[in-house]
């Protein structure tokens, strides 16, 4: 009877948060500057990584415990990571880089005392000596379905949005004589599609998103890799199977279209904060290996296909 009542307390506390959000998201910026800060490229080809998504890719998981539970990782990044750069726009810019590239390191999350899967990406570009600037594009609470997307299989606001901030960003990279590759385009989306109707039309709207994406993006780059995370099997996610479903029928679809789940991975959010588990996010190592998982893809493209 407990369980019953809990879950039935859940499905109502996502309700809410799904009316607040919709009307939280209404007025994103859709405009953006940037800041000239970098020195001249003369013509170094660098890599790219877009990132995209909801909380778990702005992240939510906390600086203190990764410094509890890998302090050799915490370590290595707090203080910045080698040749890997991000400008970022969390929140509707709540946390952000300012409108600039800086040298990526943990405070690129929620808030400045969180952390998301770019640390993980930019670790793994570290290790195979690549240099890498990731442009970040997140909003927590946000839906595929009416907010990147607009409810008819058009651009919504929060895609309008990424990809305003995303071409700022290149545009940028550009003038400043650097050599761009697209590597990837990485999206760790999904758990506010979860529930009732909106999971019916996830695969249709993952399909029109990634189509937009390509197009609007072309003159950059033709035929650009999408990567795929899978969401979790938190209480919370009640149709994450069938989300997870229209995620791996996708990437089948294409030889760029790439999919990982983070469930099979290991993933966990069932162990911070101590005192009452966050099941929403992934805990801090789990945050760090969605990063990694996704660069490792972006660099390798092998291993994700099913």
């Amino acid at each position: 009877m407990k369980k019953i009542l809990l879950i039935i307390i859940l499905l109502l506390s996502i309700l809410s948060l799904s009316s607040c959000k919709k009307k939280e998201l209404l007025g994103a910026v859709t405009t953006f500057s940037i800041n000239d800060n970098l020195s001249d490229g003369k013509g170094e080809k660098v890599r790219v990584i877009l990132l995209y998504g909801q909380s778990n890719a702005t992240g939510c998981s906390s600086i203190k415990y990764l410094q509890e539970k890998d302090n050799e990782t915490y370590a290595s990044t707090n203080n910045g990571i080698n040749n890997v750069y991000i400008n970022y726009c969390c929140e509707n810019g709540s946390n952000s880089s300012n409108n600039e590239f800086k040298i990526c390191a943990l405070g690129c999350g929620a808030s400045s005392e969180h952390f998301g899967p770019e640390v993980g990406i930019g670790l793994t570009y570290k290790e195979k000596g690549l240099k890498c600037y990731i442009i970040k594009y997140s909003w927590g609470g946000s839906v595929l379905d009416y907010q990147w997307m607009n409810g008819k299989y058009k651009r919504g606001e929060l895609y309008e949005a990424a990809i305003n901030f995303t071409k700022t960003s290149l545009d940028y990279l550009i003038s400043k004589n650097y050599d761009i590759q697209i590597d990837a385009i990485c999206w760790m989306q999904g758990e506010s599609d979860s529930n009732f109707n909106l999971s019916d039309r996830y695969y249709k709207n993952t399909k029109q998103f990634v189509r937009f994406l390509r197009h609007d993006l072309s003159s950059y780059q033709k035929e650009i890799d999408f990567i795929d995370a899978g969401i979790s099997d938190s209480p919370y996610w009640t149709m994450y199977k069938k989300i997870n479903n229209a995620k791996i029928k996708f990437s089948n679809e294409d030889d760029h279209n790439y999919y990982f789940d983070t469930i099979d991975a290991g993933l966990h959010y069932d162990q911070e904060p101590i005192d009452g588990p966050d099941i929403a996010h992934f805990d801090s190592e789990s945050e760090i290996l969605l990063g990694k998982l996704f660069g490792n893809i972006a660099i390798n493209k092998e291993g994700s296909k099913l």
